[in-house]
Formats: structure tokens, C-alpha cells, sequence
């Protein structure tokens, strides 16, 4: 006979719904950006300067693509808070997590200032705007731009 304990029930639904619990409130006026794989393949790294070695890869929803296959760089704008790219006109981040992307220039790796968040991967599928979650579109340290042909 198994035995059955609600209490252990109880706590694993709630591990399960803790998992990548991503909130959207400062940003809700278009799609959500779906997540990729962070580079260490474990869903997240730690915050600060840890970012993709040069030859890893991580995946997203169409495949994975390489840190050589860089698009784009990013620089931030002190005087309002947006990050806007280096080389591919008109993409940017807004401080209210905001994303814009090119057609094939649409994976976009952040590194966060957040030892909580670290490292995620947020993708647009054929580029565009999407909404980046509460925890990353803020206290971000550094980004990059991927292409990945979709």
C-alpha cells in the first residue's frame, strides 16, 4: 500500500509553480517574448559579468545557435534608460522591458545585475516587439543580439 502525505503534495505543486515564475506587469501592450535556454543549458547563470564563453551555444524555441553568430551589441542611454544595438538599426529595450528585434536578429541574450535572474535568453519568433518579464527587462548588465535565421 503507498501512503500518501498531502503535506508533500502540497509542497511539490508549489516547487513546480515556482519554476521560471516570470510576472509581466510593467510591460502588457504586445505578445510576451518566449524563453530561450540560457548558455549554461540550465535555464539561468548567475548575475553579474558571467556571460556565454566564445564557441558555447544555447538553445532557443527553433534550435540553438553559437556565440559566434552574434548580430549585434547593445549600449545603454543614460538619459532614459534604454538600451539600443550597436550595428542593427531600431533594435532596442526599453526600461519597461519593451523589446524590439529584427526578422533574423531576434535572440536576445541578457545578463542581469541579479544573482536571482543571471543569465536568460528571450526570443521573437520572425522578429518584431514582445514583452520582456518584470525581472529581466530591469537591472540588466549587459546584452546581446543573435541571429538565428528565423
Amino acid at each position: 500500500m503507498v501512503a500518501i502525505y498531502p503535506t508533500a503534495l502540497l509542497l511539490a505543486a508549489i516547487a513546480m509553480g515556482n519554476v521560471n515564475a516570470w510576472t509581466w506587469t510593467r510591460c502588457t501592450n504586445v505578445d510576451k517574448c518566449v524563453p530561450g535556454t540560457a548558455f549554461n543549458g540550465a535555464g539561468t547563470t548567475g548575475g553579474g559579468q558571467s556571460a556565454p564563453s566564445k564557441g558555447s551555444r544555447f538553445s532557443y524555441v527553433g534550435g540553438y545557435v553559437f556565440v559566434v553568430d552574434t548580430c549585434t551589441g547593445f549600449a545603454y542611454d543614460r538619459s532614459n534608460g534604454y538600451w539600443y544595438s550597436h550595428e542593427v538599426d531600431g533594435l532596442f529595450v526599453s526600461p519597461e522591458g519593451y523589446m524590439r528585434t529584427a526578422h533574423d536578429c531576434n535572440l536576445v541574450v541578457f545578463t542581469s545585475k541579479s544573482q536571482t535572474v543571471g543569465g536568460t535568453s528571450w526570443y521573437k519568433p520572425n522578429g518584431g516587439d514582445c514583452c520582456l518579464p518584470d525581472e529581466v527587462g530591469t537591472n540588466i548588465y549587459n546584452l546581446e543580439a543573435y541571429y538565428t535565421g528565423a
